[in-house]
């Protein structure tokens, strides 16, 4: 379904699992992205981005408001997969299959990253790891060689990056932008406790933690809710 214009791909998480385990095993590349109420409302006023989030292999939900709103406004039920969780499946996964993983972005945090995802996945293939920037493609990237990258300039940098740059690196089969993920991995930042998180609180919980990203908040809170009640109610009208 689409919400704010932006297609959402409702997936439970063994389907998500079959469509990875396709996807390493396919010989062209494909763009995932996690999205959530933030990605939205960028898209609202970056028709460039509205564009790019309607033309990718996968939509998952990453925001319980997301979910909220479409059972409350369209009776519709997306399940909520969180980015750091659709990052874990896909690294669990090309453990298994043999395929190699790198890390791109964080800012400063990919050795720890690495190190986490060896002693979570000890058959885990990292084919490399480097801060890079959101304006370029690095040789190191493309010598590389890599099945999958995982981009960390937070959105929507990454998946611009991953636009332009993924169908470039030879042999790539999956690209996915995880914003914070590799701050989770290297313990530079903790997620919320299990209880907030089946509630949808996630947002409370960083909101407590790191009260400077106010603004993020707010826009992924209320600003997400106020358009999507909105849309609803103008497509009612419409249809009346």
């Amino acid at each position: 379904m689409k919400i704010l214009n932006v297609k959402i791909d409702s997936l439970s998480e063994a389907k998500l699992q079959t469509e990875l385990e396709k996807i390493l095993t396919s010989d062209t590349f494909h763009h995932l992205a996690t999205v959530n109420p933030e990605f939205l409302v960028e898209a609202q006023k970056n028709q460039p981005f509205q564009d790019l989030l309607n033309n990718t292999h996968l939509n998952i939900c990453d925001g319980a408001g997301i979910s909220l709103w479409s059972k409350i406004l369209y009776k519709k039920s997306i399940q909520k997969i969180p980015g750091v969780q659709v990052a874990e499946m896909i690294c669990a996964t090309a453990a298994q299959q043999k395929k190699s993983v790198y890390l791109l972005g964080g800012f400063g945090v990919t050795d720890k990253a690495v190190e986490h995802l060896v002693s979570q996945y000890p058959n885990i293939t990292v084919a490399g790891h480097q801060d890079g920037r959101p304006d370029q493609l690095p040789d190191e990237v493309i010598n590389a060689k890599t099945d999958i990258i995982l981009v960390a300039f937070g959105a929507p940098k990454q998946e611009f990056w991953l636009q332009k740059y993924g169908p470039q690196i030879p042999g790539l089969r999956l690209g996915v932008g995880i914003g914070g993920t590799f701050d989770f991995w290297a313990g530079k930042a903790k997620r919320a406790p299990k209880l907030m998180q089946t509630l949808g609180l996630e947002w409370l919980w960083r909101l407590i933690v790191e009260p400077h990203r106010w603004k993020r908040i707010y826009k992924a809170v209320v600003v997400f809710s106020c358009l999507a009640i909105k849309e609803r109610l103008t497509n009612k009208k419409r249809t009346s």
